[in-house]
């Protein structure tokens, strides 16, 4: 047996795939039988025995791999076992279905009085199929897969809302018990608790979490960049290492940064809150708790708004359309506008100036692969209503990036192929605002990355390696 282990384990791994055959085929049977009881389209019923044919074998080869895949542990006894039997009586009842349906139901059959009554015996089928289908999705992605991606109406209808962490006394509070073990609870435990340990890995107590899992130590306390866990929980979207893993509600900007202070603190289970160190920016992620509020308790960013400005100087407007640059507001009723020098890539620091007439009504401001050097940003301070920033391509270096640091509403930053390093991005974590940041072909290391990202974990960096070709629509005037 041990010979072959792996050989099973190969085969049992096909069952992902090989299950999702079955269940159509099985479906299929069902809707032309279905239809088939109609006379408008009897002649369907032939078709009905076939495809059960296909499908029952189908069913009984996905029950094999998935009998082969169990053998290598990892999932929760009770859910594995009750989504085998379902799996293998789906089987069963498959294969019934296509004995019954081979022949025409006919008084002279002596299975006459089984074969009329095939239609609810097909109907069994499709509801075990159903309940098969659920707890295998339950072992693959966890419990609450389904209910926590419901829609708000729905949650209302049915009754359910998601956890919201909520303390009454937050200082009075067991930071692991109160505020980190909840967080494990709502976004790691489907795939790594008492259920089921992915990589061997559960963080349900305090002592599975210490002991770690087939990767090693989760966590290394007072070291916050060497702890796998955090490590994974920053990786970039779409890397296949990333946790929570792509289909499953991320975990939220303000989640990890609390899980951050924890461990940076020597990751206590024994310490309350008022007993801790408490930097400046994790305050107001601990005053959220306490108040219930759920953008902050959950990490939910507000949607982007734009607030009753005065309308913009049509002065200052014509100066910068006479140059060649565009202007043209975010949204309609909205005073706030969106400058582009996509038209005028001569837009130098005097040019910058002219930008300062129109201060809090820029929201977003193109100038990538213009003529501008540091000179230009050192009074975008100014520019108190700047969200979005494109700076690519240009003379940009540590010196104009230390201006930024007053741009307190920016949330988007593009600094692609720019002079900028690893001291120039520091300062970035001074702005409180900023999400999305793109570093591609810059000076900035990984090292420098990583301190910025421990500075800022909401941060979302693009540090590139790809090229996008250029397209004929990028020189359009308009």
């Amino acid at each position: 047996m041990e010979n072959n282990g792996d050989l099973l384990l190969f085969l049992g791994r096909w069952h992902p795939l090989l299950v999702h055959l079955p269940i159509g085929m099985l479906i299929m049977a069902f809707v032309l039988a279905l239809l088939s009881r109609k006379k408008a389209y009897s002649s369907l019923a032939p078709a009905v025995s076939i495809t059960l044919l296909f499908g029952a074998t189908a069913a009984v080869v996905a029950s094999v791999t998935g009998y082969l895949l169990s053998l290598s542990g990892g999932y929760d006894v009770r859910t594995l076992s009750l989504h085998q039997w379902v799996g293998i009586s789906t089987a069963l009842v498959s294969v019934l279905c296509w004995l019954l349906y081979r022949k025409p139901v006919d008084m002279r059959d002596v299975f006459y009085r089984i074969r009329k009554g095939r239609f609810a015996v097909l109907g069994l089928m499709l509801a075990l199929l159903g309940i098969a289908g659920h707890f295998g999705g339950t072992l693959t992605h966890g419990d609450g897969y389904l209910t926590e991606a419901l829609p708000a109406p729905m949650r209302k209808l049915i009754g359910w809302q998601p956890e919201v962490v909520t303390i009454e006394n937050v200082q009075e509070a067991a930071v692991y018990t109160a505020i980190i073990q909840p967080i494990f609870r709502q976004r790691c435990q489907s795939c790594h608790g008492t259920k089921k340990q992915e990589g061997e890995l559960a963080l349900h107590t305090f002592e599975a979490l210490i002991k770690g899992g087939e990767s090693g130590q989760a966590i290394v306390a007072g070291d916050t960049l060497g702890s796998e866990l955090y490590r994974r929980l920053t990786l970039p979207e779409g890397d296949e290492d990333r946790m929570p893993p792509k289909g499953r509600t991320p975990i939220s900007d303000h989640q990890i940064r609390l899980i951050a202070w924890w461990i940076d603190a020597g990751a206590p289970n024994d310490k309350l809150v008022k007993e801790m160190a408490q930097p400046e920016e994790i305050q107001p992620i601990l005053l959220g708790l306490e108040g219930g509020d759920t953008k902050t308790a959950l990490g939910k960013e507000p949607v982007l708004t734009y607030e009753d400005i005065p309308p913009v100087k049509q002065e200052a407007v014509d100066k910068l359309l006479a140059k060649g640059m565009t202007v043209v507001p975010v949204a309609e009723n909205k005073n706030q506008v969106i400058v582009s020098a996509i038209n005028y890539p001569a837009f130098s620091d005097g040019d910058a100036e002219l930008l300062l007439e129109l201060g809090a009504n820029i929201a977003q401001l193109k100038l990538g692969g213009t003529q501008i050097t540091d000179a230009a940003l050192k009074h975008f301070g100014k520019l108190t209503g700047l969200r979005q920033l494109h700076l690519e391509n240009t003379a940009i270096t540590d010196e104009g990036i230390a201006y930024l640091k007053d741009c307190g509403q920016l949330w988007y930053l593009n600094l692609v192929h720019t002079g900028v390093t690893d001291k120039g991005i520091q300062v970035l974590n001074q702005i409180p605002g900023l999400r999305t940041l793109y570093l591609y072909e810059t000076a900035v290391t990984p090292n420098g990355i990583a301190a910025l990202v421990q500075a800022a974990p909401e941060l979302k960096i693009d540090t590139g390696n790809y090229q996008l070709p250029a397209l004929p629509s990028d020189t359009v005037v308009y």
